[in-house]
């Protein structure tokens, strides 16, 4: 072998063992980064399969072309898998080990000493198939950061080279077989092409985990450190750009506000601590019921707001009614046994041309009825009752004084918002 061609068959091997070293310091730094551990996987399997296919003294070999297979099919769909898991999406892994497992067997009765065709066609097919659906899936992700965007168009890119590879190989090349293509110029233009995308998919992933790390910094500054929801300028922000899309989009979006009713009382009576520790566990229940694409924060000393997206009004209320419920049936350690916390909420869903202020103005107004209703309950803006649920009338100027109960005399339990556990 060519010295030219030993350095040519080091390319790939040495930048995926690089790659694959930098990635695994990465996670090391960064333990929630799980999806680059797939990545540093894809680049270990990739340049092994590259290693075994260049160096091998006798590559016609069933055995060996069926590892080349494996590896390389495997280093795709660790790649692909890793990127999904990144945006959130579930992945088909049993199709595609399924898809691969075929692939693999297709190579296994090539005869490869004769003609490479067959093996070409199963492993970059294969190849290509995965990253189709690959691209498909986080596209559906639905993310509008820039990177984001930027990845799906490079794996479709990639895609779309497995496809041309092996005609542009049989066209150019005619049949051929596995040693006489490890040396043809179209092997060395594979090398190189996988060269070019190793470093192209390597910086795009590069700029994705630095995004996401950009991302959850910004996401730490903008939360409550209580309740672990946004916080009200950041809630505010986000909830005034949700809006704005959904009327681009033409979806509904529900806003809901909550308050912990009595809040002041608990304060008073059994401390500061206590009341963070409400705060605290009210938080946890809305983070665990929203969806991703929902919006949720804390707004004031006890009140939450949340904003529901492509959510109408009933679903809306129902979504209150099961927080509702949450947190009557929650324990809270540091206000014993005995004591049950509840909260009242307010329900209203985006009018045509009504902008966030306006939306909020009548959640608002929704809540403190429920509040004068005697709280512990979902009041709806303009809706008709269900269930548990009331409805909102237009209040007056005048609202009820002490909205957190902090008017209300007597001490903790007072008018049921607190109440004593059966």
């Amino acid at each position: 072998m060519a010295v030219f061609d030993q350095i040519v068959g080091l390319i790939n091997p040495g930048m995926s063992l690089i790659f694959a070293g930098g990635g695994l310091a990465l996670w090391l730094r960064e333990r929630q980064l799980r999806y680059i551990l797939g990545y540093v996987l894809a680049a270990l399997l990739l340049g092994t399969s590259f290693a075994i296919n260049h160096y091998s003294p006798d590559p016609g070999h069933r055995l060996v072309q069926m590892a080349v297979a494996a590896l390389s099919i495997s280093s795709v769909i660790a790649l692909v898998a890793s990127m999904c898991q990144r945006l959130g999406q579930p992945v088909p892994l049993r199709l595609w080990a399924g898809a691969g497992l075929v692939a693999v067997v297709l190579v296994g009765l090539a005869d490869h000493r004769r003609d490479v065709s067959a093996s070409l066609l199963a492993v970059n097919l294969c190849c290509g198939l995965v990253m189709v659906m690959g691209t498909q899936i986080m596209a559906q992700g639905r993310s509008h950061q820039l990177v984001d965007r930027l990845l799906v168009w490079i794996f479709a890119i990639v895609a779309a080279q497995f496809f041309l590879r092996p005609i542009g190989v049989l066209m150019l090349g005619g049949p051929m077989s596995t040693a006489a293509y490890r040396d043809s110029a179209g092997h060395a233009v594979l090398v190189l092409t996988a060269a070019i995308l190793t470093l192209v998919l390597t910086a795009a992933i590069l700029a994705a985990t630095i995004s996401d790390q950009i991302r959850a910094v910004r996401q730490v500054v903008r939360k409550d450190e209580l309740s672990g929801l946004l916080r009200r300028d950041s809630f505010d922000e986000e909830a005034r750009d949700l809006i704005a899309r959904a009327r681009a989009e033409g979806r509904p979006v529900s806003m809901v506000i909550a308050d912990i009713d009595h809040f002041k009382q608990i304060n008073d009576a059994l401390g500061h601590p206590a009341g963070d520790a409400v705060i605290r566990a009210f938080g946890s229940i809305m983070a665990a019921s929203i969806r991703p694409t929902d919006l949720a924060g804390r707004i004031g000393g006890e009140e939450f707001g949340l904003i529901a997206w492509d959510c109408p009004a009933a679903p809306a209320a129902h979504l209150a009614e099961r927080l509702r419920a949450a947190l009557a049936a929650r324990p809270v350690e540091a206000l014993g046994a005995q004591i049950a916390l509840t909260a009242s909420f307010g329900v209203a869903t985006l009018r045509p041309g009504e902008a966030y202020g306006d939306l909020y103005a009548r959640a608002d107004n929704a809540l403190y009825q429920a509040k004068r209703a005697g709280r512990d309950r979902v009041v709806v803006a303009g809706a008709l009752p269900a269930a548990r649920l009331a409805t909102s009338a237009p209040l007056s100027a005048e609202k009820e004084a002490g909205r957190s109960g902090g008017s209300e005399a007597g001490g903790l339990g007072i008018g049921g918002a607190i109440a004593r556990r059966a």
